[in-house]
């Protein structure tokens, strides 16, 4: 196990170093290019499809080291047709809708199929779950280095957690194929990014993070802790939908509302202080999760409803900062 684990990660930062440079360097040739619009962060022309590394090593690994064959075959559907989307325009329905079939036979896949109306009421959610993850990693996707450095952490502890706490070998595996896969593609994407990871890396990273949560979460206190792992993603996606949805935004359309978008865009603040304050918060709660799970729900509770009260305080304070002021500060 542990020499397949060395060789593995060793290959899954290689293939995804590789191809975050190829894409980088000639993925404007075939098409992938990100060209900068009204609701981006950036303002160059910049490849993407970076992540085509990270969707490589996850088959790699998933098919050739565990036992989750069937499932490493439904989230590269997933994958090659998210890369499609960063080469065409693929229609928003048509795009979730296969997202929902394909989350639904990963869910009955780990859960089998329910047997009771609450069993059915999980399964929907855990669906929910599934593509609402993908998705929001996507839209959370939209400065240099936020991705990358959140799915390094991330998938670190969904590997810690995996060997050390479950024993789930094989979804340990896989996640410290993608945790050390994402340190691969970063020097491309941070401090100032070269490329960017596309929906074929950013939908994929999401996808698979709540797969597992499905597959680990044998009770709440699974669930709490696990979700913990990518705190900063949740709160800002959920946050960010609820103003929209007080608003009366259509949340299906894209935008620029989410809180790290304001303090790059309106705040001007760089990109590599809004990912790194993210990231270094994320890292934080993971370890407070870690050592709350080992002591009980209670203590879970504790840290879930500290860390949403903390989010919910720093989303107003630093939403209701004005732009010109704070640029005068600066």
């Amino acid at each position: 196990m542990a020499k397949s684990l060395i060789l593995y990660s060793l290959l899954s930062f290689l293939i995804s170093l590789i191809f975050a440079g190829i894409v980088s360097r000639y993925g404007s040739k075939v098409g992938l290019i990100d060209a900068p619009n009204k609701r981006s962060s950036h303002t160059v022309p910049t490849p993407k499809g970076g992540g085509i590394g990270l969707l490589l090593a996850f088959i790699l690994t998933g098919v050739f080291v565990t036992q989750h064959q069937a499932f490493t075959i439904l989230a590269g559907i997933v994958g090659f047709v998210s890369l499609l989307e960063d080469r065409i325009s693929i229609p928003e329905k048509l795009r979730l809708v296969l997202q929902l079939v394909v989350s639904s036979i990963v869910v009955s896949l780990f859960t089998g199929m329910p047997a009771s109306i609450i069993a059915a009421l999980l399964f929907l959610f855990w669906i929910i779950f599934i593509t609402g993850t993908a998705n929001f990693y996507n839209f959370m996707d939209g400065i240099d280095g936020i991705a990358g450095l959140t799915g390094f952490i991330g998938y670190g502890f969904m590997a810690v957690f995996s060997f050390f706490l479950v024993e789930k070998s094989g979804v340990a595996m896989i996640s410290t194929a993608l945790s050390v896969g994402c340190l691969g593609f970063l020097p491309f994407n941070f401090p100032k990014a070269r490329v960017f990871l596309g929906d074929v890396g950013s939908v994929l990273l999401g996808f698979v993070f709540a797969s597992f949560v499905i597959k680990l979460s044998t009770s709440i206190s699974e669930f709490l802790c696990i979700i913990m792992f990518l705190c900063m993603f949740y709160a800002d996606s959920l946050v960010t939908i609820f103003c929209r949805l007080q608003r009366g935004d259509n949340i299906i359309m894209a935008h620029r509302r989410h809180l790290y978008q304001y303090m790059c865009n309106e705040l001007k603040i760089p990109h590599w202080k809004v990912s790194l304050s993210y990231a270094s918060t994320q890292f934080v709660f993971a370890v407070l999760a870690l050592f709350a799970y080992k002591k009980g729900i209670v203590w879970q509770i504790v840290v879930f409803v500290f860390f949403v009260v903390m989010f919910l305080i720093i989303y107003r304070i630093i939403k209701n900062i004005k732009p010109t002021t704070y640029t005068l500060q600066m």
